[in-house]
């Protein structure tokens, strides 16, 4: 006698995403399950000896207090121009006037 196999049904489109995407969301979550529950040891198990085997101590001792630094105003003089250009011909001295205007040409 043969028996007759009933066909394969086939997943579909919705169904292929939505299994895709719960085991993407496992993929990126496992990593931090197995961070945040670290294996326990058991009640018939001891806990390993610690052994230190160098301890750095290092001591600061202050014995004075520091100064503080003074405060040191820098004027800088913004308006004016200290170009050397012959090709200006009004030439403002001080810091008065507007800087001179240049044309480098085109339209």
């Amino acid at each position: 006698m043969t028996e007759k196999r009933a066909p394969r049904v086939r997943a579909s489109r919705r169904e292929l995403r939505a299994w895709a995407w719960v085991a993407g969301g496992l993929a990126l979550v496992a990593p931090w399950a197995a961070v945040a529950d670290p294996p326990q040891a058991s009640a018939g198990q001891q806990a390993r000896p610690v052994v230190v085997v160098r301890k750095i101590t290092r001591r600061i001792i202050v014995t004075r207090p520091a100064k503080p630094a003074g405060v040191q105003y820098v004027y800088v003089n913004g308006s004016g121009s200290s170009s050397s250009s012959s090709s200006s011909s009004s030439s403002s001295s001080g810091g008065g006037g507007a800087p001179a205007t240049t044309s480098t040409g085109g339209s």
